[in-house]
């Protein structure tokens, strides 16, 4: 099983993927000391879900997607708990949601520590055939929801290509939010975009 700062840095890598990044870069963007990054850059390494390079003196890491491994590890670095009541509530409000879309996930002041958030910001991966479908089960949803739900819809290549440009807020979602469903399909859209040219 993943700790969670390797759940965080794993996470991190995956939205910050346009270079290779130092141990320094790495711990201080996920808040971690250098001693404790580089043990775990280590260990991820030497399991093969990172590569490291040299550059100059420096030892950079990016993810490994040449390992049957990576795909499997990052869907975990993306569950989180979801058993809080609030957050439980949420994610049995949006099952009418499910069968139409592919991922789900919670981010924004709902799943930080404020205690009155007044939306719920959710990013949600559809078809776009699926448009019509999803706006009639979003107004069913609402009705159930106590929140205004702010939604974010991307099709698998929209979502792709904000990865590979960096969007700032689906990368918010991606490395903060609470991932619902949908693991694989967001790992899938992660190797693609890092495989983009």
């Amino acid at each position: 099983m993943l700790t969670n700062n390797e759940k965080q840095v794993l996470r991190w890598l995956a939205v910050n993927q346009k270079k290779d990044h130092s141990i320094n870069e790495i711990a201080r963007s996920c808040h971690l000391t250098p001693n404790g990054t580089y043990k775990l850059l280590a260990k991820l390494e030497k399991e093969q879900v990172l590569k490291a390079k040299l550059i100059a003196n420096i030892k950079a890491y990016k993810l490994n997607f040449d390992s049957e491994k990576t795909e499997k590890i990052l869907e975990l670095a993306f569950m989180q708990d979801i058993t809080e009541t609030n957050m439980k509530n949420r994610a049995e409000d949006f099952q009418p949601l499910k069968p139409i879309a592919k991922a789900c996930i919670f981010f924004g002041s709902y799943t930080t520590a404020k205690k009155q958030p007044e939306d719920l910001d959710v990013l949600l991966v559809i078809n776009q055939t699926d448009f019509e479908e999803y706006k009639q089960s979003l107004a069913k949803v609402q009705e159930r929801t106590p929140l205004k739900i702010q939604d974010i819809l991307q099709t698998v290549g929209d979502l792709e290509q904000n990865l590979k440009k960096e969007d700032p807020v689906i990368c918010e979602a991606m490395l903060k939010g609470r991932v619902i469903w949908g693991f694989n399909i967001l790992v899938q859209a992660i190797k693609n975009a890092t495989r983009q040219d």
